[in-house]
């Protein structure tokens, strides 16, 4: 079952950490953790969402130690059919700051709906939408520059 979440989990750490080794270990840590910790889940159908919650901590703590420098240049393509549109997607998300970085990856590399955004994040849905707005406006800035 865990194995049609991969590719997402993958795209969110790529999103956190820049580099595959790490994302990687950030994914590796999340399943052990969530075999460890199962019985702590009460509902089931948040199974997806409590994962993430787990894998973005994970994420987090791994920032927390190494503080990577490295650019998103490295970021391997977000898995779509289009081309053009990965090439897109990966700019996009290289013009934002942090925080706008992982709503706009979830929004729109993963179509997760402004409630499971919060929910994921621990945010409220007020500042899922105003991360996305602020999201928006940076990247239609970038682009307004060119």
């Amino acid at each position: 079952m865990i194995h049609i979440y991969l590719n997402s989990f993958y795209r969110i750490a790529r999103s956190r950490l820049f580099n595959d080794e790490d994302a990687a270990d950030a994914i590796q840590e999340t399943l052990l953790t969530g075999w460890e910790k199962r019985e702590d889940l009460k509902e089931p159908k948040y199974f997806k969402t409590w994962m993430i919650r787990i894998l973005i901590n994970k994420c987090n703590e791994i920032l927390r130690k190494k503080r990577p420098s490295e650019s998103l240049e490295n970021i391997p393509e977000p898995l779509a059919e289009n081309m053009e549109e990965n090439i897109m997607f990966k700019a996009m998300l290289g013009n934002l700051t942090e925080a706008n970085r992982m709503v706009m990856a979830l929004y729109y590399g993963d179509s997760y709906t402004i409630r499971e955004i919060s929910q994921i994040l621990e945010i409220s849905e007020d500042a899922v939408k105003q991360r996305l707005v602020r999201g928006r406006k940076e990247v239609l800035k970038t682009y307004e520059n060119e």
